[in-house]
Parts: structure tokens; C-alpha cells; sequence
């Protein structure tokens, strides 16, 4: 598979010194999904044919319908609405009629098959995902050929461990089988090296709250805790899988 090259937003992102810049990458791939389906895109017809069709999963409705721009998901819920409701005619049809409990549940198992497939293919994470995809291969095709990027990151934070875990996944596509290996050790050599300092950050935070400890500095551990959550779960990452 070939992906089109992202090195301009990744060797930004590498140069925040964040603890892990494809989470900082994919806040922005987020707030771009967002806004372009909060934007004019509500009323191109094949925008629509696209929401009607798909929709977006829990989260991304939640955060569109927070943006304060009712009447663009108002335009989108209206339609989307309208094709589950058809789509589900006949399933809601046999929950009404149903008068035995094979009926019943019978009538149960195919609601169900249809909301299952209507909660499934959420157009803001599927942006996401093939955007995450670029910033991925990306990564990797400049660590291999890029040596100021590859000193970059090693002089960097690490990676949150969902992103490092996709990371070395994609490089045994991104790279030959020659540096693959080297790829893995070093980039592991960064996340260690980044885990440890967490640990040890989040290990003095809960130090600080024992009332001896109360006088002593900082350290700038104040936001440990956040920073160890977002090491460990990633701090934006695609929530509903593409399907």
C-alpha cells in the first residue's frame, strides 16, 4: 500500500518535544473532521449521502453537537434520521407485531443487526484513521532516511504506548528488512527511557502529598498523573475502529 507523505506535520510534530506528538497530531486531525462536517460540506448533497449513510459513532455526535452550530447537525440528524428510520422499517415492524417469544426474539436479532451495523463506520474516525496512517508510514520513512530526524527523535519523549505499539506494527511495512530491526531497537530504547521518567515523575507526585514531603519542590511532577494517563491510554487516538 502506498500512503501518501506527511513530513512537513510530522517533523513539526517531532520538534514540539511533546510525550508523544501522533497524539498531538491527531488532536488536529480530530478538530479538522469536526469542522469541515460543522462547515459549507453540510450541504454539498454527497457530504449528506455520506452522513445519511454513515454517521458518526457516539463521541464525534457528542462533540459536533457541542460546537454550538446547531443548524449544521440539525441538517444532518434530520436526514440521518430519516434513512435509520427506513433502513429499520421492517425491523421495527416485526418488534411490533411480534405476539411469541420466538417472534420476539427473532424480531430482537434483526433490530439489533441493523443498529449494529448503523453505529459502525463513523466518518470524523475514519478521517482520523487515514490520517493516523500517513503520520505513521511518515514516521518511519524518515527515521530511515532522514538522519536529522532520526537524532530528532531520539531526542525526544517517546510515544504514548498505543502510538508506539502502531509504530512498530507500520515500520515493518515503512522499512526494509534491514533496518527494521535497529528501527525497533532504538525506538524501544526512546520508550523505556520515556517510561522511566514518567514513573519516576508520577512516583514523586505521590510522594509530594505525605505531609514530610509538603515543603519539598515540585520538580515540575504537578501534572504527573495527567501525563502518566495519556502515556499509558494515548491522549487522542481513533476511538471507533474503521470498519
Amino acid at each position: 500500500m502506498k500512503l501518501e507523505l506527511e513530513t512537513i506535520p510530522v517533523w513539526d510534530g517531532v520538534q514540539h518535544n511533546s510525550e508523544c506528538f501522533i497524539c498531538e497530531l491527531m488532536t488536529e486531525a480530530q478538530k479538522d473532521a469536526i469542522n469541515f462536517y460543522l462547515g459549507n460540506s453540510v450541504m454539498n448533497p454527497e457530504t449528506r449521502v455520506r452522513v445519511n449513510e454513515h454517521g458518526f459513532c457516539p463521541k464525534h455526535w457528542r462533540m459536533l453537537t457541542a460546537a454550538n452550530k446547531p443548524q449544521g447537525v440539525a441538517l444532518m440528524s434530520d436526514t440521518y434520521l430519516e434513512t435509520s428510520r427506513k433502513k429499520g422499517e421492517a425491523a421495527i415492524n416485526g418488534l411490533l407485531s411480534a405476539k411469541s417469544p420466538k417472534q420476539a426474539k427473532k424480531a430482537v436479532g434483526a433490530f439489533h443487526a441493523v443498529m449494529d451495523s448503523r453505529e459502525k463506520g463513523c466518518l470524523v474516525c475514519s478521517s482520523m484513521e487515514e490520517r493516523l496512517q500517513r503520520y505513521l508510514y511518515t514516521t518511519c520513512y524518515l527515521w530511515g532516511e532522514d538522519p536529522a530526524f532520526r537524532e530528532a527523535l531520539s531526542q525526544g519523549k517517546g510515544f504514548c504506548l498505543h502510538h508506539f505499539s502502531l509504530l512498530l506494527e507500520t515500520a515493518q511495512k515503512a522499512l526494509s528488512s534491514s533496518l527494521y530491526p535497529e528501527f525497533v531497537r532504538e525506538l524501544s530504547k526512546i520508550e523505556v527511557a520515556s517510561l522511566d521518567r514518567i514513573a519516576k515523575d508520577v512516583h514523586w507526585m505521590t510522594q509530594k502529598y505525605k505531609s514530610e514531603n509538603a515543603d519539598k519542590p515540585w520538580h515540575g511532577c504537578e501534572d504527573a498523573h495527567k501525563r502518566t494517563v495519556d502515556k499509558m491510554t494515548g491522549r487522542s487516538r481513533v476511538i471507533d475502529p474503521v470498519h
